[in-house]
């Protein structure tokens, strides 16, 4: 094996979208990637689907990583998270972030978001033993016929750790599961929602008979505010999640979301206390929604994969999900001395029936209570396809040891309208990235072939970009 050399601007470079904060969040894939092939590795002892993720357990475990060699892509992985951890480690930073998108973005997977047709950032963040904030303000050039705002303040927050837990109020993305594409319950593809959450800060396993089989386990839980002119407006939001790893080559995750409230609604507090015992079906105060996940990793052929499945419940029946929406796939990563390849494969459908419907589909998504459904600004909360849509996606990232990286998406959906018919149209995505002008460079080129989710009249060619500079 030949002796990997970094460079410290480039991996500093690398690095950037490392914040310095107590969680790891939803903007780079790349270190994503780095973190699930340290965990198939076994050198990641806890469970990493469920984002914002905390940096203190992936301090303590790096801590304990042998003195020894390891092969070119877990060593490449160690590096990267490693100077990521020490990007993290700062008291403050500041930066300035540039982004232009010539048109709407179709598909949104886990990574950089694309929601505006430019913007210009300025965050400020801070932390110490007992507070962390982030501010951060967004001033917009919107898309036509867009009813966002101008000025936004998603990826703020303020937060402060009590004991071994997180208390928040915060804007900030959130992803639940192990898709690398998608998520069914809770993913970036919509923009955040203002919320106070509460999270464990460490997954270290319960030392107790019975609950220590469940390993390594992580919690979560938020209340949010829905958006002001919804049909429903102020809508609130309740969901938690909690992910466990009882054995290094699994790791399982239980969530559940809900609507519950709203303009001329119930909003007290034994109604949302109703809601979360699931008490409420008679007075129908409620749409919930609940997923299951698991992923297994294990070696074929000397090949590492990990294979994963999210299941998730959009009925709002109380009884186990007879007609879930489905997610799939596999992961497999290989290395040499030039660079790090990951690649996936992913199945998705969130066309299904749903209970007293007289036609398939229409009903992922949409409840019975709240007409603007499971979205924010007409984006879906959960899948980044949508509803009723079948789609088969493949990923491939490349991360070199001087700091630039490639990437591309391909993914082939079929969407459903209420006669059962489809049609068919497929998205194609390129990345690269690389050290700019003492900043983070993102260049990105897409194609997006006639769909439902491509607005009346737009280009099936877009480009969009993001230059980002701390100091």
């Amino acid at each position: 094996m030949k002796k990997l050399q970094f460079s410290t601007l480039s991996l500093a470079l690398f690095t950037l979208s490392a914040q310095a904060t107590p969680w790891m969040d939803t903007q780079d894939n790349y270190l994503r990637q780095s973190l699930q092939t340290l965990s198939h590795a076994g050198l990641i002892s806890g469970p990493v689907n469920t984002y914002p993720l905390m940096w203190k357990n992936i301090a303590k475990d790096l801590a304990k990583v042998p003195n020894r060699r390891y092969n070119e892509e877990v060593t490449f992985a160690l590096a990267h998270v490693r100077k990521a951890l020490n990007v993290n480690e700062s008291d403050k930073t500041a930066g300035i972030k540039l982004k232009a998108n010539s048109e709407e973005m179709g598909i949104q997977s886990f990574g950089e978001t694309y929601s505006e047709k430019a913007s210009v950032t300025l965050f400020s963040e801070f932390q110490n033993d007992i507070f962390a904030g982030r501010s951060e303000v967004h001033y917009r050039k919107l898309h036509d016929g867009s009813t966002e705002q101008e000025l936004t303040y998603d990826n703020s927050y303020l937060a402060a750790l009590l004991g071994n837990w997180v208390l928040s109020v915060d804007q900030l993305s959130t992803w639940w599961g192990p898709g690398q594409q998608s998520a069914l319950l809770q993913s970036n593809n919509a923009r955040p929602l203002p919320s106070v959450r509460l999270s464990r800060h460490s997954w270290d396993a319960i030392d107790l008979p019975v609950l220590n089989w469940l390993g390594p386990w992580s919690f979560t839980t938020f209340i949010g505010l829905g958006e002001h002119q919804s049909p429903v407006s102020q809508t609130r939001y309740w969901g938690s999640r909690f992910n466990f790893r009882p054995a290094a080559a699994w790791e399982l995750g239980v969530s559940r979301v809900s609507q519950w409230g709203g303009q001329g609604k119930n909003n007290g507090f034994g109604d949302w206390w109703d809601m979360v015992i699931n008490k409420d079906q008679a007075s129908s105060n409620s749409d919930q929604r609940a997923a299951l996940d698991l992923s297994y990793h294990f070696h074929l052929l000397n090949q590492p994969l990990t294979a994963y499945v999210e299941l998730a419940d959009d009925d709002n029946a109380e009884d186990l999900p007879d007609n879930p929406l489905v997610l799939a796939g596999v992961r497999s990563y290989w290395g040499n001395s030039s660079g790090i390849h990951t690649v996936n494969m992913e199945y998705s459908d969130t066309y299904i029936d749903c209970p007293d419907s007289v036609v398939k589909g229409d009903c992922a998504y949409q409840g019975q209570l709240y007409p603007q459904g499971y979205t924010r600004y007409g984006r879906v909360i959960g899948s980044g396809y949508g509803k009723d849509a079948r789609v088969l996606s493949a990923g491939y990232h490349y991360q070199t040891y001087d700091g630039i990286s490639w990437s591309g998406h391909l993914y082939l959906a079929n969407y459903y309208d209420t006669a059962g018919n489809s049609d068919q149209s497929w998205q194609a995505k390129a990345e690269h990235r690389r050290p700019f002008f003492n900043g983070l460079l993102s260049l990105q080129l897409r194609y997006l072939e006639k769909s439902p989710l491509l607005p009346q009249g737009a280009d099936e060619v877009a480009a969009a970009t993001t230059w980002e500079y701390r100091f």
